[in-house]
């Protein structure tokens, strides 16, 4: 199913913003502050990064957007993505897909300026790696969770453990439209969740 250029515009931006902030982020590091360390401990931070942002998206979805006054373009995002209108390639629905593009660099700055004042700057652009790939990888799966037809999911159902962790994926999330109180995490390995007890299969 073919899809304007112009319907992607709202993931460009989201993705974009993560990427700008956390290059801006890396540069202020090396002019102001001490070079990142690369090291086995390094890489083990950027998993560790990863990890603390698949909790935070189950405590922030749950929370904040979940809460007995939901956050007003998240509850949107559950009328319009509901039952058999799961997906769409509706481009005024697909902009209530991403997450605001102010969301990513505001988080950034309180999560980042926060671990370098407990752990030291050196190893701060390892863990914020981990958070932006995870983070990138949200917005790109989410988006193409809720677009019908889409080129990305027939590229991964044909690469054997991929398309199976996908269909696991986009099942979780399914789940959580039809039932908004589980599966609020949306990344595997759906930390969250599992240690919540609302992980639902």
């Amino acid at each position: 199913m073919f899809m304007s250029p112009a319907s992607f515009q709202p993931l460009i931006v989201a993705v974009a913003w993560a990427a700008r902030t956390s290059l801006a982020a890396l540069g202020l590091q090396l002019a102001f502050f001490a070079p990142p360390e690369i090291s086995l401990r390094a890489f083990l931070l950027v998993l560790m990064g990863a990890l603390y942002t698949n909790v935070f998206e189950h405590i922030w979805h749950r929370f904040a957007m979940h809460s007995r006054r939901p956050d007003p373009r998240h509850a949107l995002h559950h009328r319009i993505f509901y039952g058999d209108r799961f997906q769409t390639t509706d481009p005024a629905a697909l902009c209530e897909i991403v997450t605001a593009w102010y969301v990513f660099p505001l988080l950034l700055a309180i999560h980042y300026s926060t671990f370098g004042a407990i752990f030291g700057v050196a190893l701060a652009p390892a863990f914020f790696l981990g958070v932006a790939l995870h983070f990138v990888t949200y917005e790109l799966t989410h988006w193409y969770t809720h677009v019908a037809g889409n080129g990305f999911d027939r590229f991964v159902g044909r690469i054997p453990v991929l398309s199976s962790l996908r269909a696991i994926q986009i099942r979780h999330h399914r789940l959580h439209h039809a039932e908004p109180l589980v599966n609020f995490n949306f990344t595997p390995p759906y930390v969250g969740d599992r240690v919540a007890r609302v992980l639902r299969r």
